[in-house]
């Protein structure tokens, strides 16, 4: 592939998205680094969670009536029909007003999304079995549903971030409750992929399964690993587990992701078995040799005068009645175009470089969802009537 674009990007673009979500060069203690020591979350058999039958179902609705809560925007569709190897880079990229911010002690590569659709779905952990999770946000693929699997991840479904189509990777948490009928939608999403590991890291591998945070317990210790707290990134203010008064200051909640896997398993188990989390300062152990990016999940929801009545769909589910957002989790499915991800694993984890807002290394950048990558519609979608 070769990106052969003479003009730049607007800069003002990107300082105005720094402005929001921090730049984070610095030594990488924060939960944007991606590094620390194993989550303290309590474990346990996902089923008490995930699994729930109709009649445990907490919210009300059917599984057809989270159709219309669909962010159904033509830009995220365009080439949904095109297997992913396929794609037209350039038609899914724009010209970047410089490849990186520089160089950085961390490897770093970051995009912004938009949340795609809700359901009572979840393709790793009820696989087959519409309607019989909690009610979750998806984003990224936007076809992801129960019966999701590597080849239909990766063949079909339009994108909600950056780059479009070039990453159909599924990524889905738990929806975030008003208590009043509706859920709440983040003005920004942000995934990073960060590394220390720069000899070492590899791609992330296609298909593969990842799930982090608490899914068995009514409360989780806040660690650098999963956290909800205030203010926006690089500002963040009231650390804790569970939902936070802020004061009509941004909400946030941060999900990190293993970084070591055993190279061979992709799919999951109740387990995690194939992945372990590791301080990014270390190697990889001969168990999970294969260095990850860390994936780090940042959620933005707007600022409110109250949360009362705020809650995760996941609390309420289980027979569980713990904090609100005491059950903060997410789930990774690897569903990338080839030559999109080698190209910024090399360019910017490898070369120890600074990309964000989509860059990669290069003079293109991933295309934008709108012109700050933030959400632009209503924060407060109504859930469907019974």
């Amino acid at each position: 592939m070769v990106f052969g674009f003479a003009a730049l990007g607007a800069l003002v673009v990107l300082v105005a998205v720094f402005a929001i979500t921090g730049s984070s060069t610095g030594s990488g203690d924060s939960i944007e680094s991606a590094v620390g020591s194993p989550t303290t979350a309590a474990t346990g058999t996902p089923e008490t969670l995930e699994s729930i039958g109709p009649t445990e179902q907490a919210e009300s609705g059917t599984v057809s009536g989270y159709e219309q809560m669909r962010n159904s925007q033509e830009m995220f569709s365009r080439f949904s029909d095109v297997p992913i190897n396929d794609l037209d880079l350039e038609a899914l990229t724009e010209q970047a007003s410089q490849p990186d911010i520089g160089p950085s002690p961390l490897g770093q590569f970051r995009l912004a999304c938009q949340y795609s659709h809700f359901a009572k779905d979840d393709p790793i952990l009820a696989p087959g079995q519409p309607g019989q999770s909690h009610l979750h946000m998806f984003f990224g693929n936007t076809e992801t549903d129960a019966f999701t699997t590597e080849q239909s991840l990766i063949g079909s479904g339009g994108g909600t971030c950056q780059g479009f189509e070039l990453n159909r990777s599924a990524y889905w948490t738990p929806a975030l409750l008003d208590g009043k009928g509706n859920a709440i939608v983040p003005d920004f999403i942000i995934i990073y992929y960060k590394t220390r590991r720069t000899d070492s890291v590899i791609s992330m591998p296609q298909g593969l399964q990842m799930v982090a945070g608490n899914t068995t317990k009514e409360t989780f210790e806040t660690s650098q690993k999963l956290l909800w707290s205030c203010g926006g990134s690089g500002q963040q203010y009231n650390e804790t587990n569970q939902i936070p008064d802020c004061n009509g200051d941004i909400v946030n909640a941060a999900v990190q992701f293993p970084n070591c896997w055993d190279g061979k398993n992709l799919e999951t188990d109740e387990n995690q078995s194939h992945l372990i989390y590791v301080n990014d300062n270390e190697a990889c152990p001969d168990s999970h040799p294969e260095a990850l990016p860390q994936i780090t999940i940042l959620l933005y929801f707007p600022g409110t005068d109250s949360v009362d009545g705020w809650h995760l769909a996941s609390d309420r589910t289980g027979g569980f009645n713990g904090l609100p957002g005491g059950s903060l989790h997410a789930d990774w499915w690897g569903g990338w175009n080839i030559e999109m991800i080698d190209l910024w694993t090399e360019k910017c984890l490898r070369e120890s470089r600074n990309c964000s807002n989509g860059q990669t290394g290069t003079e293109r950048q991933l295309a934008r969802v709108s012109d700050l990558n933030d959400y632009q519609g209503d924060n407060f979608i109504p859930l469907p009537a019974n």
